[in-house]
């Protein structure tokens, strides 16, 4: 049996120093399986990020055992805007990515970046623009691409649809679905909304408190969701559905 990507078992996490160090994770115990997508639902402040950044070695102030197997994870944001250099072009952006991996011949690297638009939808004549020139939909494709381009299989993904309309919604998580399909990547999918979750996840788990209340697969805890949380989230779900 393959190891899983990520494996997790009676974490904790903290923030801050003395008097005002805060405890945030409670004993999260969760595996995500190569090419799986896991979903971590919860509203603000329920620990969804924190655990996203435990994985990429951002928060280390931990207890516990968290060992990712996979070089390379690579986190797209909620707002791509505020990830993307405003100042640089696309070309320049999807560059960067194989420059810090030690790729330095220009004509490679104008190569492998046109090579890799197509897998997510842009075009060449993207390359010479800034993120304030593309729409949304397209800064949220540019993030996905400097997020693969250098080759990783696990993405960590925060609410990467929730700053997009319900059309762009769709595009983005049906364009997801494909790169997973095609490339063998494995997600783990933060956000607040379990109908997002449901079109694109495996898994599910779900946070409050720092805690997971609640885990399962993605159809079976859609139907048959047990704790009040998850209920409680459910319902907003489809309150806005």
């Amino acid at each position: 049996m393959a190891e899983p990507m990520v494996h997790i078992r009676g974490l904790n996490s903290w923030y801050g120093r003395g008097s005002a160090r805060k405890q945030v994770l409670r004993n999260v115990s969760l595996d995500l399986a190569p090419g799986q997508a896991l979903g971590i639902v919860g509203e603000s402040g329920s620990g969804k990020s924190t655990l996203a950044k435990c994985v990429l070695g951002l928060v280390t102030d931990i207890t516990g055992t968290l060992t990712v197997n996979s070089p390379r994870p690579q986190m797209v944001f909620q707002d791509p805007y505020g990830s993307l250099n405003p100042a640089k072009t696309v070309g320049w952006i999807l560059e960067e990515p194989l420059r810090a991996a030690g790729v330095r011949d220009r004509a490679r690297l104008r190569r492998e970046v046109e090579e890799f638009l197509p897998l997510v939808g842009l075009e060449k004549e993207h390359l010479s623009r800034r993120p304030a020139q593309l729409s949304g939909g397209q800064r949220q494709r540019v993030a996905i691409a400097a997020a693969l381009i250098q080759g990783g299989k696990l993405i960590l993904l925060d609410e990467p649809v929730s700053a997009l309309d319900v059309t762009l919604q769709a595009q983005i998580l049906k364009l997801l679905a494909d790169l997973r399909a095609r490339l063998g990547l494995s997600y783990l999918f933060i956000s607040h909304d379990l109908s997002v979750v449901y079109q694109l996840c495996d898994r599910v788990a779900v946070m409050n408190g720092g805690e997971i209340v609640e885990e399962g697969d993605v159809d079976w805890l859609y139907d048959h969701p047990k704790h009040p949380y998850t209920q409680k989230l459910l319902a907003a779900s489809l309150a806005l559905d």
